[in-house]
């Protein structure tokens, strides 16, 4: 906290000398205390910098694919693996069509080499080899594939079946974790994949069974933001708007969701459902089953 009033301060000082916005004053201040000041707590306080921006200015903006590769690096140089993957991933999905993406994909595998998860390298490679044949390292990349012989969705299908123990039939955490990160993977890494939408369905309803709701909510906007016309799309709209409501009790944010979902879809088989949670928004299960008992019994008396 202490580092970040610094910074503030400094933007402060320095924002009748610029014509950037304040959001990127505060940026450029950041930047030169962590060039000046390099630390775990500097850098970290330039990425929340960056992330405000980015929040604030969406994706669309010039600056902001830059601020999320600038992100991603310091993430890297801080050995915070995940949260730099996160950010290469966000690039990945957000600008398919810059020409650096084989560059940025490759940068994506490099760190995902670190996690020492074969399967999910496997996909990669072989989503690499697929998407740039004709890069200089597509053919070094090919040769580290372990499982020559199977697809990339038959690596996928071949996760998500071994998600659940033989015996007991429980969710393997570890095994269903490696699941959604890999249907993550294989669809950051090409977006045009035949099925991706669907890897993406299966990782938000993984993530919600793990009771990881940012990510499955997460996974739903991916579907919504870039595949709106896929089937999915309303299902998604649907049960993000259950997620807000029965897992989180933001009621707010439900409305929102279930009304939004109501005026796109409204002969979608989950329409009535949606309506009938709408009308009983903030009730418990308990009051549901005895309103839905009543009902019933009425129904049964008219009988």
């Amino acid at each position: 906290m202490r580092i970040f009033n610094i910074i503030i301060i400094l933007a402060l000082l320095a924002a009748c000398k610029s014509a950037l916005s304040p959001e990127e004053k505060v940026v450029e201040a950041a930047s030169a205390y962590y060039k000046d000041h390099p630390s775990d707590s500097s850098g970290m306080a330039l990425i929340s910098a960056m992330g405000k921006y980015i929040e604030l200015k969406g994706y669309a903006d010039s600056t902001t694919a830059r601020y999320v590769l600038e992100s991603a690096r310091i993430s890297s140089d801080l050995n915070q693996t995940r949260q730099a993957m996160s950010y290469y991933k966000t690039y990945l999905v957000e600008y398919p069509d810059r020409p650096d993406q084989p560059n940025r994909l490759a940068e994506y595998i490099k760190l995902a080499e670190k996690l020492d998860q074969p399967e999910l390298n496997d996909i990669l490679y072989k989503s690499f080899a697929t998407r740039f044949p004709q890069d200089d390292r597509t053919a070094s990349m090919t040769d580290k594939i372990q499982q020559k012989d199977m697809a990339a969705d038959s690596i996928l299908w071949h996760i998500g079946r071994n998600m659940f123990n033989d015996t007991t039939f429980r969710l393997n955490e570890q095994r269903a974790n490696l699941y959604i990160d890999a249907c993550e993977a294989a669809v950051a890494a090409n977006a045009t994949l035949p099925n991706a939408p669907e890897y993406l369905f299966h990782a938000a309803e993984t993530s919600s069974t793990l009771h990881n709701i940012p990510r499955a909510i997460s996974l739903y906007d991916w579907i919504l933001q870039k595949y709106p016309t896929n089937k999915r799309a309303s299902t998604s709209l649907f049960l993000k708007g259950f997620t807000y409501d029965n897992e989180m009790k933001d009621f707010e944010k439900a409305s929102k969701y279930y009304h939004e979902f109501l005026e796109k879809y409204p002969n979608d088989e989950y329409a009535a459902s949606a309506k009938f949670l709408l009308d009983n928004l903030g009730k418990s299960e308990e009051e549901l089953k005895k309103m839905l008992d009543q009902n019933k019994q009425a129904k049964d008396n008219v009988q």
